[in-house]
């Protein structure tokens, strides 16, 4: 389910989305350039690699974002993998769907980091729900906007 925090009263001048690419879910971050804070908003379920454009557009439309940021998944050695031009592509058509520039940003581990936190703040032993991975999702896109944050 797509749990929007309201962004109605952000400041959207400096508003930027980032996107954790997935085949079957794309997390998305919302994060401010003044302050360079990030924050995990929601899961859009995707259909290999394809989301709902018209989920997507509410999230636009509400958060008026001025950038947008894509984790590219690079393989440990920095090269690239299917999965990278699978993203880049995602990219490529979220730029021209909404005329916004897209930044990629190195995402190597951030699912891995991302589910290490929530393991540490949950009961252990606890088992995999699609509510947990869309979690994973979410907080990776965070972490990737922190890092476009920290790199810029």
């Amino acid at each position: 389910m797509l749990n929007i925090a309201d962004g109605s009263q952000q400041m959207t001048t400096n508003r930027i989305l980032s996107f954790d690419f997935g085949l079957k879910r794309i997390g998305v971050a919302t994060g401010n350039r003044q302050t360079k804070t990030a924050q995990a908003l929601s899961t859009l379920p995707a259909s290999n690699g394809q989301p709902d454009w018209h989920v997507l557009d509410k999230i636009l439309q509400q958060w008026k974002p001025t950038l947008l940021v894509v984790g590219l998944p690079l393989a440990m050695d920095g090269s690239e993998s299917i999965m990278s031009s699978a993203a880049r592509k995602f990219g490529a058509k979220l730029s021209e769907h909404t005329g916004l520039t897209v930044n990629f940003v190195d995402e190597r581990l951030t699912s891995v980091t991302a589910d290490r936190i929530l393991r540490e703040s949950v009961e252990p032993g606890k088992k995999m729900t699609k509510k947990r991975a869309g979690a994973i999702d979410n907080l990776a896109a965070q972490l990737i906007l922190q890092t476009y944050f920290d790199d810029n």
